[in-house]
C-alpha cells in the first residue's frame, strides 16, 4: 500500500496503518467499531453540551481525531449501518428503510474483507432492527443478536458488551475485528439506575449516560487485554434524534442536522492524548476506506468515501465535498414525500416538495430557509442532487412479527398503497401528526391503556391508513 500524501499526518499521529504494515498475522492492527444508536452529536460534552456527564467518551475523544461535521447517509438504523459496514450509499447497497429491506450478499462488508485477511470477526448488536437476517452478519465469525428471554426486540448495553468480550476471550490468539452496537438512547427512553435518578426530567440524557458507561466498560476491557493502545477504534452513531427540533421528536422523517449529524471519533493506534479536531464535512461512507487503509487492503472504485487520514487531519485536503443523505421512511411508511439532502462546509440543501436551503455557518440550527430567494448555492446543489442516481425502492413483504417488533421500537407504518402515489405531501406540512403519534406511543408504553384507546381512535378517524396505530389500539383493547 502506498504511503500517500493524504496519509502523512495520520502517520504523525502514531500511524493509523503503522501496526498493520508489520509482517505476521498477530501484528495486524486490531479494529474496533462502536456504534451508539440515535446519539445526537450536540448532546455530547465532546461537542460542547454540558447537560450530561460522559467520562468514558470524553477520554476516548482525547485520544482521537474528532470530526465536527460528520453526517449519516440515512436517519434510520438499518440503512445507516448497511452504509457503515459496506462503505456504499443507500442508493448503492439498496437498503432504504428499516422495514422490507436486507443487504444483498453481493455487497462486501468490512467483516468479510478483514476475515479474508486473517482476522477473527465478532459482532454483538442490541436491536431487532439489526438482526442477522437483514444481511449485516456476512463475514462475521460471530454475530450475536440473541436478546434472550424477556425481550424480543432489544437488550441493554452491558449485556451486549459481555457477549463481545466473550468473543475476544476465545480468540485472544487472533487479530481482531470487533463491532459493538448499543441501542441506548433509542426510544422508549428508560435509563437504568443510577442514571434514571441522575436525570429525572431528561431521560434521553440519562440514556446517553448509560451508553457512556457501557462504552467505558468495554474500553476498560480492551485496555486490560492490551488491545486499546494497538487498536484502530472508530466511535460513531448511526443517526441523531429530533428531540422536538423542527417538530420531530424522534428520527426518520426529516434530514435536518439534529438527525443526520453524528459524533465520529477515530482513535489511531498509539494515539494517547493526541486529540485533533477536524471541521471538514465527512460521512459514514468514509469509515470503510479508513479501516481498509489501516488493515492494508485496497477498496473498490465504487466506494464513494475517503479515508479519514492525513488530509482531513492537517487541513491539506481542501477539495470541496458534499455529503449525501436520504430518507424514504416518509414515503414508504407514512405516505408522505421522501427527502434527499446534500451538506457541505457551508450549506445544507434538502430536496422536498418545497426545497430548503440553510447557511450552516450563520444559522446552524437551520431556522432560516434561504431557498425562496433561490441563491446560487440552491441552484448548484439542486443540480448536483438531481444528477445522482436514486433508484426506486422495492421493499419485500414484511411478516406480522417483524412489523410488531419494529412498531414496539417506535416506527410508524401506513398501508403500502400510499407509497406508490406520485404526488405526496411535504412532511413539513404533516409534522403535527408526528406529535400525536409520539403522545400515543408514550401513553401506550406507560400502560395507560384507556388513554391510548381514546388517542388511537381519534388518530384513526383522521387517518385510518396508519397500521401502527391499529396495532396499538388492538393491544390496548
Amino acid at each position: 500500500m502506498r504511503r500517500s500524501a493524504l496519509f502523512a499526518a495520520a502517520i504523525a499521529l502514531c500511524g493509523i496503518a503503522g501496526c498493520a504494515r508489520r509482517s505476521g498475522s498477530n501484528a495486524l492492527t486490531p479494529v474496533v467499531l462502536i456504534s451508539v444508536d440515535t446519539l445526537r452529536a450536540d448532546r455530547l460534552p465532546a461537542y460542547g453540551y454540558r447537560g450530561v456527564s460522559t467520562p468514558a467518551l470524553d477520554a476516548l475523544a482525547r485520544d482521537s481525531i474528532v470530526f465536527e461535521s460528520a453526517y449519516a447517509q440515512a436517519p434510520l438504523t438499518l440503512p445507516s449501518h448497511a452504509t457503515l459496514l459496506t462503505g456504499l450509499l443507500p442508493t448503492q447497497h439498496g437498503v432504504r428503510d428499516n422495514v422490507g429491506f436486507r443487504l444483498a450478499p453481493l455487497h462486501a462488508t468490512i467483516a468479510a474483507a478483514l476475515k479474508e485477511r486473517g482476522y477473527a470477526t465478532g459482532a454483538a448488536v442490541s436491536s431487532f432492527a439489526l438482526r442477522r437476517d437483514r444481511g449485516l452478519a456476512a463475514g462475521f465469525d460471530m454475530y450475536d443478536d440473541d436478546f434472550g428471554p424477556g425481550s424480543l426486540d432489544e437488550r441493554a448495553g452491558p449485556a451486549t458488551v459481555k457477549r463481545l468480550e466473550s468473543f475476544v476471550e476465545s480468540h485472544a490468539d487472533r487479530p481482531l475485528f470487533l463491532f459493538l452496537h448499543l441501542y441506548e438512547p433509542h426510544t422508549p427512553y428508560a435509563p437504568p439506575e443510577p442514571f434514571r435518578e441522575a436525570y429525572p426530567t431528561r431521560p434521553y440524557d440519562g440514556e446517553v449516560a448509560a451508553a457512556d458507561a457501557a462504552v467505558g466498560g468495554f474500553v476498560a476491557f480492551l485496555k486490560e487485554r492490551g488491545l486499546y493502545d494497538r487498536a484502530l477504534i472508530v466511535f460513531l452513531s448511526d443517526h441523531g434524534e429530533g428531540l422536538g427540533d423542527h417538530g420531530e421528536d424522534e428520527h426518520g422523517v426529516f434530514l435536518y442536522r439534529e438527525t443526520i449529524r453524528v459524533p465520529l471519533f477515530v482513535k489511531p493506534p498509539g494515539s494517547s492524548g493526541k486529540t485533533r479536531r477536524v471541521h471538514a464535512p465527512v460521512g459514514l461512507i468514509d469509515v470503510f476506506p479508513t479501516v481498509a487503509e489501516a488493515a492494508g487492503f485496497p477498496v473498490g472504485k465504487e466506494l464513494p468515501g475517503l479515508s479519514l487520514a492525513g488530509g482531513f487531519v492537517d487541513g491539506s485536503n481542501s477539495r470541496p465535498r458534499r455529503i449525501y443523505s436520504e430518507t424514504l421512511y416518509p414515503r414508504l411508511q407514512l405516505g408522505w414525500s421522501d427527502l434527499a439532502a446534500l451538506t457541505d462546509d457551508r450549506f445544507s440543501y434538502i430536496e422536498a416538495p418545497r426545497p430548503e436551503l440553510y447557511d450552516l455557518v450563520a444559522d446552524p440550527g437551520e431556522k432560516r430557509d434561504l431557498a425562496p430567494a433561490r441563491p446560487p448555492a440552491l441552484r448548484a446543489m439542486r443540480a448536483e442532487l438531481l444528477a445522482l442516481q436514486k433508484p426506486a425502492a422495492a421493499p419485500e413483504k414484511q411478516s406480522s412479527e417483524e412489523l410488531e417488533k419494529l412498531g414496539s421500537l417506535g416506527y410508524i407504518r401506513v398501508d403500502s398503497g400510499s407509497a406508490g402515489r406520485r404526488s405526496l405531501p411535504d412532511p413539513k406540512d404533516r409534522v403535527g401528526e408526528l406529535r400525536r403519534y409520539k403522545q400515543l406511543f408514550d401513553v401506550f408504553y406507560a400502560h395507560r391503556d384507556a388513554e391510548a384507546i381514546v388517542l388511537a381512535r381519534a388518530m384513526l378517524s383522521d387517518n385510518p391508513q396508519i397500521l401502527s396505530v391499529w396495532r396499538i389500539l388492538a393491544t390496548s383493547l
